[in-house]
């Protein structure tokens, strides 16, 4: 699958922002760069300075408008939020993760991560899984769980919405 100008776009913005939080930069164009910077990075920093580094990757990614609109609507309108969010993060980590689709209510499927593949299994669990999941429970009040398979390299992520300190699928 080719990137479309939005996958490009969205890799230019995210290793903007990556870049902003860890001070590295490689040479190497585009998805190839951040996979070099990503293993750096593993290399470089302790696992909590990586998660913590990559919150803010995060938080500059969406920038403050898009993540305080994600909070009221999911505040406010929840069955909303959770159509939303399975709508779009498939669409908005395409360009990190390659083609997902959701497969249940609460399911998207990646048959074969591209950051995983190219990055490795350490950076889909240092890099990815663990400070993806706290950032969306910590800023977008939704549970994520993702659930990656190393041997072929697919991952399932599951999505809820928290509601105060339980957590409530959208059926």
């Amino acid at each position: 699958m080719e990137d479309s100008w939005l996958d490009r776009w969205l890799l230019e913005r995210f290793r903007s922002a990556h870049t902003s939080s860890f001070g590295k930069l490689s040479a190497l164009p585009g998805y190839r760069g951040l996979v070099e910077e990503v293993r750096e990075v593993l290399q470089t920093y302790n696992p909590d300075d990586i998660q913590q580094r990559i919150f803010q990757t995060y938080r500059a990614f969406f920038t403050t408008p898009v993540l305080s609109l994600l909070r009221v609507i999911t505040k406010t309108a929840p069955g909303s939020a959770h159509s939303l969010l399975m709508w779009g993060t498939p669409l908005a980590f395409r360009f990190l993760v390659g083609q997902s689709k959701p497969i249940t209510q609460n399911q998207i499927h990646i048959s074969r991560c591209k950051f995983a593949e190219q990055a490795g299994p350490e950076a889909c669990l240092r890099a990815c899984k663990l400070p993806t999941e706290n950032f969306f429970r910590e800023v977008l009040e939704v549970e994520l769980r993702l659930e990656p398979n190393q041997s072929n390299l697919s991952c399932t992520a599951e999505l809820s919405l928290l509601s105060g300190s339980h957590r409530q699928l959208q059926s």
